[in-house]
């Protein structure tokens, strides 16, 4: 990797057509790496999205199951009462 960086910087120092290529070549290296580096990112970012969606439906679940075993209760208490 780092003779791969010494090359392209001589020829980006020599000068003429080889170093147009070769400061070509790393712009499209930096964009490839950032492009990756965003990706990554935004699948993490989605992950968390996704965890919380579940989270938040679970909970939903959850409340909704107390509050038919709370009305159940008080059905019960209800008969009882009557």
């Amino acid at each position: 990797m780092d003779s791969l960086l010494v090359a392209f910087f001589t020829a980006l120092l020599a000068g003429g057509p080889g170093a147009l290529i070769a400061l070509l070549v790393l712009i499209i290296g930096f964009l490839v790496w950032e492009r990756k580096k965003l990706t990554d990112t935004i699948n993490k970012k989605d992950e968390k999205i996704e965890k919380i969606i579940d989270d938040y439906y679970k909970g939903n679940l959850t409340l909704t199951e107390a509050l038919n075993g709370l009305k159940t209760v008080l059905i019960e208490i209800k008969s009882k009462l009557t």
